[in-house]
């Protein structure tokens, strides 16, 4: 079981009677995972302190930022969730002590992205979501590397906390995607796909409306896409103007969403935009198991 899988999870555990179940699945299978991250750690102390449980909450916060020495963005302790240890002089310095290290961090954070040189005659260059990075990302779409594509992976320069980024609903991806583009040769691939998990399809999205930035093809996995709410009708049609194929493939049980993709769709097929949808019955804000079966029909 992934980070991903585990967090999800929990997720659903969490009930009308509260969160003391999703905590309790939580502290048990955390062991599955070689590597506690960030996000994990904010789990815990956050159902810890809806449980509850506000010395195990202060414990698991001081382990993540005192012991491991994370940090996170100051919004994230800001979680109403964490009212209850507010006033808890322990509390404070974590926030401190995150905060000087959020800070800090703020001074080098830049845009990565893993390309080197053109190796192939075609690309798919992959934005991660919310709370992941590269190497995360990596997981997911390295089994598109061919013959005659290289998979190649943007890092956004937006922090979340320790190691883990994101991507702004109103932020500044389209300008990072488009001076990255500019730097790894993009014109000169016959065969250019974007591809992204969560909120890097919005980042997609944003771009191709607003820069000269053009792909053959879309591949948007869980796409969270708030910019479709207001500007739908002029995304699709700027993506036909392109000649832009669109893949989607979203959880019927991603709450938040399923209705940004529905509303695509409709607009998608009203415009004639080419554009296939799959959605997975029983799955939730993830990657379906077939994933690599979709995609590859998809490109083909």
């Amino acid at each position: 079981m992934n980070e991903m899988q585990l967090l999800n999870n929990t997720i659903d555990l969490i009930g009308d009677d509260g969160t003391l179940e999703a905590y309790n699945y939580l502290v048990s299978n955390k062991s599955e995972l070689d590597v506690i991250s960030s996000q994990v750690y904010n789990f815990l102390y956050c159902l810890a302190a809806t449980s509850e449980k506000k010395d195990e909450a202060l414990g698991w916060l001081e382990k993540a930022i005192v012991e491991n020495k994370l940090w996170y963005r100051p919004e994230v302790l800001e979680d109403e969730d964490l009212d209850t240890l507010r006033e808890e002089d322990r509390f404070k310095t974590c926030c401190g002590l995150s905060e000087e290290r959020y800070l800090n961090a703020l001074k080098d954070t830049r845009t990565l992205c893993t390309w080197k040189k053109k190796t192939h005659d075609g690309i798919i260059l992959s934005l991660h979501g919310n709370q992941q990075n590269n190497e995360i990302n990596k997981v997911y779409w390295d089994f598109l590397k061919s013959d005659h594509l290289q998979v190649e992976y943007i890092q956004s320069e937006e922090l979340d906390s320790y190691q883990l980024f994101r991507w702004e609903d109103n932020g500044t991806g389209p300008d990072q995607l488009h001076k990255t583009l500019e730097k790894i040769e993009w014109g000169t691939y016959e065969q250019k796909i974007l591809s992204g998990f969560s909120a890097g399809c919005n980042t997609i999205l944003r771009t191709l409306k607003e820069k000269e930035v053009k792909c053959d093809k879309i591949i948007m996995m869980a796409p969270w896409m708030p910019v479709v709410e207001e500007h739908v009708i002029e995304i699709i049609e700027t993506l036909k103007m392109k000649g832009i194929e669109v893949l989607i493939i979203c959880g019927k049980d991603d709450e938040d969403c399923l209705p940004q993709c529905q509303l695509f769709e409709t607009k998608a097929k009203e415009l004639d935009l080419k554009i296939k949808t799959y959605y997975i019955d029983g799955l939730g804000h993830d990657y379906p198991e077939n994933f690599q079966e979709l995609v590859l029909s998809f490109l083909v």
